[in-house]
């Protein structure tokens, strides 16, 4: 192709075409020796392309362990004793939450002598006794208990929570069955919160709820 180009260019000077600069001549076989070897040229294999620097996965969203905080406490002690109708408590998760000689009071029954006081297991022996006897007698199963208002008094290790509640038999229904207040003493070992007491009373109609226990409000 280069002598065709350049015979080409020779055949032009020898007809009598008019001079031209041997500079313009050279850039312009050039450019059409480069625009030839384009064409001719085989498309050469595709390279794979270089991957992507590897970004390690976002760490998973850290949970706040049941005994952190006050709040984490409280809390776990609401989603502990609430279940379905087909379950039970989550008893490990309940336990794991008390001091092992904490004490807990119910409210006093009616035509009691006088008031229980528990130990956590005796306080899950009485639940399980409960749920057994109601799935005999074929009445309505599930529990679900939340918290609708807390008042908190802290001192160094010592903390005091008002928790006011709801209980239905089922999260979704409406009104709640009950209501009433928690008093729960928290003591934090330096490593931990535990609950140490567990003192609770139901709303009736000659005994109300406050309103100031119907407010939250931590401190």
């Amino acid at each position: 192709m280069r002598r065709i180009v350049l015979l080409g260019f020779f055949a032009s000077a020898a007809a009598g075409a008019q001079p031209v600069d041997p500079v313009d001549i050279a850039n312009r076989v050039g450019r059409a020796l480069a625009q030839t070897a384009a064409a001719n040229r085989k498309p050469g294999p595709m390279s794979t392309p270089t991957p992507l620097p590897w970004k390690e996965p976002p760490p998973p969203l850290a949970v706040q362990p049941d005994w952190s905080s006050v709040d984490a406490t409280v809390t776990a002690l609401y989603a502990s004793v609430s279940h379905g109708p087909e379950y039970e408590p989550n008893w490990k998760r309940l336990r794991a939450l008390f001091l092992p000689d904490a004490r807990i009071v119910p409210p006093m029954a009616a035509g009691a002598a006088e008031i229980a006081v528990l130990d956590p297991a005796a306080f899950e022996a009485r639940i399980r006794r409960y749920i057994q006897g109601r799935r005999e007698r074929r009445e309505r199963l599930g529990f679900t208990e939340r918290e609708i208002a807390r008042r908190e008094n802290r001192f160094g290790n010592l903390c005091q929570v008002f928790s006011t509640y709801e209980t239905r038999w089922s999260p979704h229904e409406a009104p709640p069955f009950a209501r009433g207040v928690h008093s729960i003493l928290l003591v934090d070992d330096g490593r931990r919160w535990w609950i140490a007491a567990l003192v609770w009373d139901a709303e009736r109609p000659d005994k109300p709820i406050p309103p100031d226990l119907l407010a939250t409000e931590i401190r």
